[in-house]
C-alpha cells in the first residue's frame, strides 16, 4: 500500500496504491523490470505514455524510487512497469 506518490518530482493524491515486485530464485532482489505501481486517481492526472521518475512512500515513511514506463492510464488507473533499479526496496521474509 502507498501512501503518497512523486511523478517526475510532483506530488500526485492517490486513492490507492501498490508496488508488486518480483524476485526471482536465486537473486538478492528484483531486476530493473521486475516490478510495477499501480495507482488509482481520484482527480484526473494525465500520464503520457513515456519513462517516467517516481518516488513510492509506503505508510511507514519508507520511500521507493525508481524510473518506469506507462504500461496502461486512462487518466485514473495508471499501471507503471519498473525500467530502472527500484532504489529504497528491501525484501522482507513473510510468515
Amino acid at each position: 500500500m502507498l501512501s503518497s506518490v512523486d511523478l517526475d518530482g510532483m506530488p500526485v493524491d492517490v486513492d490507492y496504491g501498490h508496488v508488486y515486485v518480483v524476485i526471482r530464485e536465486g537473486e538478492d532482489g528484483p531486476s530493473p523490470t521486475d516490478w510495477e505501481a499501480n495507482i488509482t486517481t481520484e482527480a484526473f492526472v494525465p500520464v503520457t505514455a513515456a519513462r517516467h521518475d517516481l518516488a513510492l512512500t509506503a505508510p511507514d515513511g519508507s520511500c521507493m524510487r525508481g524510473a518506469a514506463i506507462v504500461r496502461f492510464s486512462d487518466g485514473h488507473r495508471h499501471l507503471f512497469r519498473g525500467d530502472a533499479d527500484l532504489e529504497g526496496f528491501e525484501r522482507t521474509t513473510l510468515g
